[in-house]
């Protein structure tokens, strides 16, 4: 049996500036009836429930991926913390949308992986990047043949050092190398 298009009950797991923002367009999306929010840290999973106006709020990741209203499960914790709420969410069946990258390590993702092939559950890796215009108008131009034949590629991360070292800092590891 599908769901309805208002039948949506989304899960936010992770309430810092990604999970702030899939927070607030889920609160205003129609589609949404029901919205929770968890955060290791419980005072900002509250402040960011009472801002989206979310009917439930935790410090606990699994009971808001495990609560009955909760249809989706939208994971943006730091990097090092996604392989569990993402597990937990597919065995439940939930559908998961995951902020990159898909897990800390190449052994997370794999599990994570084989979880989705034995659930056969639904799992996206959220890549915002992909719909800013800049991109947008190179993959029209290339469809469109306007760049010529193109034999190959490459990218460059614009990220800045602050927020490589902040990411860094998150990981285990990298809390001990990166100190200041």
């Amino acid at each position: 049996m599908g769901m309805k298009h208002c039948d949506l009950g989304i899960a936010v797991v992770g309430a810092g500036c990604i999970g702030t923002l899939r927070a607030r367009i889920a609160a205003k999306h129609p589609a949404v009836r029901f919205l929770a929010i968890s955060d290791r840290d419980p005072a900002r999973a509250r402040r960011l429930a009472e801002q989206a106006g979310a009917d439930l709020h935790s410090g606990d990741n699994e009971e808001v991926i495990r609560d009955a209203n909760v249809t989706a499960v939208i994971v943006s914790t730091p990097e090092q913390l996604h392989t569990r709420p993402v597990l937990q969410a597919l065995e439940l069946g939930r559908p998961v949308l995951v902020e990159k990258p898909i897990g800390f390590s190449l052994t997370e993702a794999d599990a994570i992986l084989t979880t989705l092939r034995t659930t056969k559950g639904k799992l996206c890796v959220g890549y915002s990047r992909r719909y800013k215009e800049c991109f947008l108008r190179a993959k029209e131009h290339m469809r469109h043949g306007r760049l010529g034949r193109i034999v190959g590629a490459t990218a460059r991360v614009y990220n800045s050092r602050a927020q490589a070292f902040a990411i860094l800092k998150r990981g285990a590891w990298g809390r001990e190398k990166w100190k200041k």
